[in-house]
């Protein structure tokens, strides 16, 4: 029986292995690597990431957009100059005499829809100021989501790398016991299937952490042939495992999707409140200058001619009848704020759900955490009680090594829990907003 090819692609396998997995380290020490802690890989996150300069960018364009409209109170200055021909009695161009020169200010003294555009261009800005707070948060928490499975994956890679090497010797043991009589063709097939599983495990593991990696260097602006080492990363969550009604109550005040549909609703209040300005008299202040010439024939025509005309008053405007426009546009934005409040209501809605549902598989990650890190502690005991009965004589290796594969199992399994239990404490501290550690 021809045995190579079966065990030559677990030797890849391991060779893979000891250059990729976290414990061995040959291509590591080979190559540049960086060693950086939770919070120091999210700050370079913060540093790097292009989503927050496009908040950033977005949220200086909302404060221009207030620039923009709180010119509508500003005064405002036109100068210019024209040229006409006129024959007869001197005529207006576009409502003025023809003049050499002409200037002309006007300043909004009361508008009511101006007032409430500017309240609405306010909000609007501070929903982008919070957009951008959300996703400094939304960055935070994927990063550390990355760090922490590239961690683990690591781990991952090093329990599946030992139960390997395991395995072929277990194989190996198998086939010198099938040659010599004392083994069934059948343990030799279930031993090499037995490799096989944690061949492909160990590649699953292995492509886990070059994927990881390769995305948590792009978030952190890391090159590419850079290795990045990581240190086991810790989570305060105090205060955090309290009733799910007093986390929902803090999350009302801070989350930032409330906060920024709150902004939105009353933006959109305001521009009701502007639309409905327009049935409001307007009051401005006006001033004109115009040099005329003698080119018109003014002096011809009326009893003095002056060459420096100016004039200075009051624009009173009373809207009587527009049609139907302004009450079809104050009603569009009293639906736009009816549809505000309603996305408002379901998103505390499913705040709230995401609350109690974060916090329930919280719970139940942190008992089956608990729960996996007690059976690997008796696996454990289990394992050394068998090495010391093998070196007693007293149970076979295949006892042993079955003794030795059920803690692996176990040890891959509180790997494995601990992982679930990171992704609920980083959900319900998105939820909460209270990721401000990992921000410092």
């Amino acid at each position: 029986m021809n045995r190579r090819p079966a065990i030559l692609l677990p030797c890849l396998l391991a060779s893979v292995a000891l250059a990729l997995g976290d414990d061995l380290t040959k291509q590591e020490s080979a190559a540049a690597a960086e060693e950086l802690t939770l919070q120091q890989a999210v700050r370079r996150a913060m540093d790097h990431a292009p989503e927050l300069e496009l908040a950033r960018t977005q949220a200086e364009r909302a404060g221009e957009a207030l620039r923009e409209v709180r010119s509508l109170n500003l005064p405002q200055v036109v100068t210019g100059t024209g040229l006409a021909y006129n024959n007869g009695f001197p005529l207006s161009l576009e409502g003025s005499a023809p003049s050499v020169i002409q200037l002309g200010v006007s300043q909004s003294i009361l508008s009511k829809k101006n007032k409430n555009l500017i309240l609405e261009a306010k909000e609007s800005r501070k929903a982008s100021e919070i957009q951008a707070e959300a996703a400094r948060l939304e960055l935070a928490a994927r990063t550390a989501l990355l760090y922490y499975e590239l961690h683990q994956a690591r781990k991952l890679a090093g329990l599946w790398s030992a139960r390997r090497e395991a395995a072929v010797e277990q194989q190996a043991l198998t086939e010198t016991l099938l040659g010599a009589g004392r083994a069934r063709p059948v343990d030799l097939t279930l031993a090499r299937t037995e490799t096989a599983h944690a061949d492909q495990q160990l590649l699953v593991a292995l492509e886990q952490c070059r994927l990881t990696e390769s995305a948590l260097r792009e978030i952190l602006g890391i090159a590419e042939k850079t290795a990045i080492r990581t240190i086991e990363p810790r989570l305060d969550m105090q205060g955090i495992e309290g009733e799910a009604e007093s986390l929902f109550r803090r999350a009302l005040e801070t989350n930032p999707e409330i906060q920024q549909a709150e902004s939105a609703v009353r933006a959109k209040e305001f521009h009701a409140l502007a639309e409905k300005g327009e049935f409001y008299p307007r009051l401005d202040l006006i001033g004109q200058y115009a040099v005329f010439s003698r080119f018109n024939n003014y002096q011809d025509y009326f009893n003095r001619f002056s060459r420096n005309n100016y004039i200075l008053g009051l624009s009173i405007q009373v809207p009587i009848f527009t049609g139907f426009r302004n009450n079809a546009r104050v009603a569009q934005s009293r639906h736009e704020v009816t549809e505000e409040r309603l996305k408002l209501q379901r998103l505390r809605t499913d705040l709230k759900l995401g609350v109690e549902r974060g916090t329930s598989q919280l719970r139940v990650a942190h008992g089956a955490a608990e729960f996996a890190r007690l059976d690997a502690a008796a696996a454990r005991e289990n394992f050394e009680i068998s090495q010391a009965q093998f070196e007693a004589g007293r149970v076979g290796s295949a006892e042993l090594e079955r003794a030795r594969a059920q803690l692996e199992e176990k040890e891959i399994a509180v790997v494995e829990a601990e992982r679930i239990l990171w992704q609920r404490q980083i959900e319900v501290l998105r939820i909460t907003n209270t990721l401000s550690p990992l921000l410092q």
